[in-house]
Parts: structure tokens; C-alpha cells; sequence
């Protein structure tokens, strides 16, 4: 009888045993399969810096000190002054009129400033030096052997030269050198700014050449006139 009872009990005993073992065994494995899982996402390994990376970061060891970042300095440009534009500067004509000194024998040519306003073109400040000449006939000092009435129909200035036309008045009254006196002042007063110009004189629009002499007494002018030429051809001072 007591063998019978036993049986039962030692059996029962053999089960749990094993019922135990096998449910140690699930948890060991469950617990691993949680280690495995936690250690893939938290135990990730940081690689570690080298020497050299350690030099280049800019935190060192001994200074943990952030560097400040870098502004870019220009240098500003000196500031100009701002100044007035000055006009461009004026040249001052000083053309001259020519009248005669008589001294004994000798007739002489005597120029006499005549006075223009700045900024005065050199073809108007001929023409009003001209006007000058033809209305100032004589003083205490000075004479003229251009005719009285005499006027300035046209002054050009142009590439070939300068070109002068006067009145009829210029061809009548006086001899051969009232003649040469008379256009030598009228060549001398026109080439006053420029003393090598080439001057074309004309009587009521008629260049005076050798086909068309001046006056009465026939004087023949070169074409163009010039100083130079005048001297060698009249001889006058």
C-alpha cells in the first residue's frame, strides 16, 4: 500500500520540476533577447578623436574658450572733397590798332591796345578793333591816312585766313602813299592777334588783287596779303 502512494506524489514532484526548469529557461532567453535589443540602440560606440583632431578643434584643452567669429574689415575710402568746378580758363585777347607817327620823313606804324571783353571770340574782337581804327582818324599824337566815311562791311576768319571787306570810301582820296599807309594799317590792325595770318582785303565785296588795283593810282596788292610780304614789296617801318 504505501509503495502505491508514493508513485503519484514523486511523479507530480518530477513534473513541476520540470515545469520550473522549462520556465526558467523562457525567462533567461526573454531577458537576453531584451539585453540584445537595449544594447544595439544604446550602446553605440563614439569613435574617439585623434591627436591631430584634438589640435584642429576649436575648444582646446587648455583654453575652453569658444573663437569668436571672424567679421570682415574693410577700410573705408577717404572721402573725396567735393570742390566747385572751375570754368575752363578764358583767354584775354589783345588785338591792337595801327595808326601813323609822322617824325620828320619817317612814317611809322604805331600800334594802340584796344580793349576787349573776356571771352570775346577772335573774329568779333578784330572787328571791333577795325571799328576802332576807322573812327579814330587823328589826335594830338597819331593820323591816319584811311578816308573819312570808311566802314567795315564784313570781317570772316575762316581756314585760308582773314578775310576784310571795307567800303567803297577806301579806294578815293590821297597818292600813291596815303595808298600803301592805308592798307598797311588795315593789314597790321587785322593780323594784330596773329602776325603770320593771311589777309584777303576786299572793297564792296571785290578781292583787291592785279586784276583789281586799289585806287586811282593802281597800287597792286598781293593775294593773300601778309607783313612779311607787304615790307619786302613797300618798304615801310
Amino acid at each position: 500500500m504505501k509503495t502505491q502512494n508514493t508513485r503519484p506524489v514523486q511523479q507530480n514532484i518530477f513534473i513541476i520540476y520540470i515545469l520550473l526548469l522549462l520556465s526558467l529557461v523562457v525567462s533567461v532567453v526573454w531577458l537576453n533577447g531584451l539585453d540584445s535589443n537595449g544594447n544595439s540602440t544604446s550602446t553605440e560606440t563614439i569613435p574617439t578623436p585623434t591627436s591631430e583632431q584634438v589640435k584642429k578643434s576649436p575648444i582646446s584643452k587648455n583654453n575652453n574658450t569658444v573663437p569668436k567669429p571672424t567679421i570682415p574689415f574693410t577700410i573705408p575710402k577717404p572721402t573725396e572733397k567735393l570742390t566747385a568746378k572751375q570754368n575752363p580758363l578764358v583767354v584775354e585777347l589783345q588785338p591792337k590798332a595801327y595808326f601813323l607817327q609822322v617824325e620828320g620823313e619817317e612814317i611809322n606804324l604805331v600800334p594802340q591796345p584796344v580793349t576787349i571783353g573776356k571771352g570775346t571770340s577772335k573774329e568779333v574782337a578784330l572787328q571791333q578793333t577795325l571799328n576802332h581804327l576807322l573812327s579814330n582818324h587823328q589826335n594830338n599824337q597819331f593820323s591816319s591816312t584811311i578816308p573819312p566815311g570808311t566802314k567795315l562791311l564784313g570781317l570772316q576768319i575762316n581756314e585760308t585766313g582773314i578775310h576784310v571787306n571795307l567800303s567803297d570810301e577806301f579806294r578815293y582820296g590821297g597818292g600813291s602813299s596815303s595808298m600803301i599807309y592805308r592798307v598797311a594799317q588795315v593789314l597790321y590792325t587785322a593780323s594784330s592777334l596773329d602776325s603770320e595770318a593771311n589777309i584777303y582785303l576786299s572793297v564792296e565785296g571785290e578781292l583787291l588783287n592785279e586784276e583789281n588795283p586799289l585806287g586811282g593810282e593802281g597800287i597792286i596788292l598781293a593775294e593773300p596779303l601778309t607783313r612779311q610780304q607787304f615790307v619786302k614789296d613797300f618798304s615801310i617801318n
